[in-house]
């Protein structure tokens, strides 16, 4: 009972400020967000007005966690992080490329979906309200390469590191009980 006293102590003071753990969370729901969004637009007929409004909320999405995405790692690289918890030089080595890729497809995917959109020549709305021109104009071979980086592979690997994110953490929360989870709720 008293280690327990102790750990809760330990991990609440290396917990992550509220900055952080605001990014982390947001952004695991906008990306829920945009899985369902994709899923809802999918289920209409190519040119239906319903089908172009998914569209647009999941663009509008997307550029969000692009947004919030530069925010973080700005935030990220401006503020002092907690120490890790104690562990094997692995543990440590593939938290920082797990990490790592979680960054890079949290910025490069809805980059590519955004060029993807607008190198048809097309203006976004961003959620409906504010209108976002295209700043390349109608370019197909732009339109081909954000295509390769924006497709069901890219996402599906998205979802498998998301997955595993989400396996570690319980991992250490109920195998290692090392209060990993605890630092970032």
């Amino acid at each position: 009972m008293q280690w327990t006293a102790m750990q809760d102590s330990r991990t609440s003071r290396a917990r992550y400020n509220r900055g952080a753990r605001s990014f982390h969370w947001l952004i695991a729901l906008m990306i829920a967000g945009m899985y369902f969004t994709n899923t809802m637009r999918e289920s209409y007929e190519r040119g239906s007005p319903l089908r172009d409004w998914w569209l647009v909320v999941h663009a509008s999405i997307g550029i969000s966690i692009f947004v919030l995405t530069v925010a973080r790692i700005v935030w990220r690289l401006s503020t002092k992080v907690p120490a890790p918890v104690p562990g094997s030089p692995m543990l440590h080595l593939g938290a920082r490329l797990g990490h790592l890729a979680l960054y890079g497809f949290t910025f490069c995917l809805p980059l590519s979906g955004f060029l993807r959109l607008t190198s048809s020549g097309a203006t976004i709305p961003l959620y409906g309200v504010i209108p976002i021109p295209s700043p390349t104009g109608k370019n197909d071979s732009l339109h081909k390469l954000a295509a390769l980086f924006h497709n069901d592979l890219w996402m599906n690997i998205l979802l498998a590191l998301i997955g595993l994110h989400v396996l570690a953490a319980l991992l250490h929360q109920f195998v290692l009980k090392d209060g990993t989870l605890r630092r970032m709720v």
